[in-house]
């Protein structure tokens, strides 16, 4: 009876180990804090930039001169954050970095030519 308690407790235990240790931490590129993150090259009076909100929501403005409002959910697959505006219209995909946002053209729609947001903009958190 003993040795069956013991087996018991014993098989208790382990699994609740193994349940502990199944979720992996998250990386450095799997995270990214909510905040606002500039373009640092930019010499826009009103530098583009992308704000990461609660609830997984954003904000991205890359031009004054556009009527625009970009704004959206993102998720974040494999070391990239990737923003879906909300009519269903635009994805744009940044590489996370050391928390910075390096702007990936290819795999983001197109930004209008007026707005100079070129492949491998450097977004830095204020």
């Amino acid at each position: 009876m003993k040795k069956l308690l013991f087996l018991m407790v014993l098989l208790l235990v382990l699994a609740w180990v193994l349940i502990g240790c199944s979720g992996s931490p998250k990386t450095a590129d799997q995270y990214i804090p909510d905040g606002n993150y500039i373009m640092q090259e930019s010499e826009e009076p009103s530098k583009p930039t992308v704000s990461l909100k609660d609830g997984n929501r954003f904000t991205f403005t890359y031009s004054l001169l556009s009527s625009y409002y970009a704004v959206g959910s993102y998720e974040i697959d494999d070391g990239n954050l990737i923003l879906k505006t909300d009519d269903g219209e635009y994805k744009y995909v940044f590489k996370i970095k050391d928390n910075t946002l390096i702007f990936n053209a290819k795999e983001s729609s197109e930004i209008p030519s007026y707005a100079n947001v070129p492949d491998g903009a450097v977004f830095k958190e204020i």
